[in-house]
């Protein structure tokens, strides 16, 4: 098979694997996280297509996973811009808007391609676990940056709901992105070890 064919047909049923996983464990965390997010291993196939394949494809398969992230929830609409809360950091909906698509999802997801890094770390643990730290951590500080600068408002029913009396900085970046990210990532590492330990990953590059 032409190596182009390969990589191609690689990275679509990667991605698809990653769309599926996060569908079912989205489902499975609902109403745990109820503005988005869930635990879920669904970043490893793009962490495994970014080692295999290098950042470029990482990078581009992370890119496409986001749009289709986008567009399964809802956010590629007429009404999205409505929905967004009022924030004292962001004032136009079109600025709300365009910093929910880059910080929400085109920034975290693609960047998750930043693990091909360390391409060629496909066996390698130390590498191997490297490289999702670096990426999922980058997706943590963009999802924390965004729920401080547009979805802080929402820091005021966690603390009216809960009698806590936390800063947007603190329920974005501790009590809210922290938990699901740490959790997820931990899934990925552990998923990874027990694939390379069988040698579920060893390829012919």
């Amino acid at each position: 098979m032409n190596k182009n064919v390969k990589v191609v047909a690689e990275i679509a049923i990667l991605l698809g694997v990653a769309v599926v996983l996060d569908i079912v464990f989205g489902i499975l965390s609902q109403g745990i996280f109820p503005w988005g997010g869930s635990i879920s291993p669904a970043m490893l196939p793009i962490f495994i297509i970014a080692y295999r394949r290098g950042v470029k494809n990482g990078l581009l398969a992370g890119f496409m996973f986001a749009v289709i992230q986008m567009m399964m929830t809802g956010m590629i609409s007429s009404g999205v811009i409505a929905a967004i809360p009022e924030s004292p950091y962001v004032g136009p909906g079109w600025l709300k808007l365009i910093l929910v698509y880059l910080l929400d999802y085109l920034i975290p997801f693609t960047l998750l391609g930043l693990a091909g890094i360390f391409k060629g770390a496909i066996n390698n643990l130390k590498p191997f676990i490297s490289g999702m730290i670096l990426a999922a951590f980058i997706r943590y500080l963009s999802h924390g940056i965004s729920g401080v600068l547009i979805w802080g408002s929402y820091t005021s029913w966690f603390n009216e709901t809960y009698g806590t009396n936390v800063s947007p900085f603190i329920y974005s970046f501790v009590v809210y992105n922290l938990p699901y990210m740490a959790a997820s990532l931990i899934f990925c590492i552990l998923v990874g070890i027990i694939m390379i330990k069988r040698g579920l990953l060893k390829t012919n590059l």
